[in-house]
């Protein structure tokens, strides 16, 4: 593994630049087909949903993931649903929405792209490596989210 020699950046500095770059190849991947980073979460939610969401549930989540405004968030749906991924139903009572079969087609092809795209990212480095490194990430989080 290669690390740039010189004075080495805070953590936060580090991460923040690993995020940015990391988040660049997904966005790339994601463009590659026709996609976007609100719409991969809206296509993600909806993957781990076991049944159609409430559509209210849905723009609160994309809300809380993105920091998406409710109007932003249901015209990604509204998007979604002309091209086919999301069977997106505003007169049912509750509006709901859900992964067409199509919609989880396209998402499948997606995320093995997007995955071998910023997968690219951490080849070679040791695996324990990433765990180590994936655990330190994941106590922060835990940690500034209980401050």
């Amino acid at each position: 593994m290669t690390v740039n020699p010189g004075p080495r950046p805070s953590l936060g500095r580090a991460l923040g630049e690993t995020a940015r770059l990391i988040g660049r190849l997904h966005r790339r991947a994601l463009a590659d087909f026709d996609a976007d980073f609100p719409t991969w979460m809206l296509l993600t939610l909806l993957k781990e949903a076991a049944a159609p969401l409430p559509a209210d549930e849905v723009v609160r989540e994309l809300d809380r993931r993105l920091d998406l405004a409710g109007p932003d968030a249901v015209r990604v749906l509204e998007r979604a649903a002309a091209a086919g991924h999301v069977a997106y139903r505003p007169g049912n009572a509750p509006a709901t929405a859900e992964l067409t079969e199509a919609g989880a087609a396209y998402f499948a092809a997606l995320y093995v792209h997007a995955r071998e795209i910023t997968d690219a990212a951490f080849e070679g480095i040791d695996p324990a490596e990433l765990d180590t490194a994936l655990t330190v990430v994941l106590t922060a989080g835990e940690r500034a989210a209980a401050l």
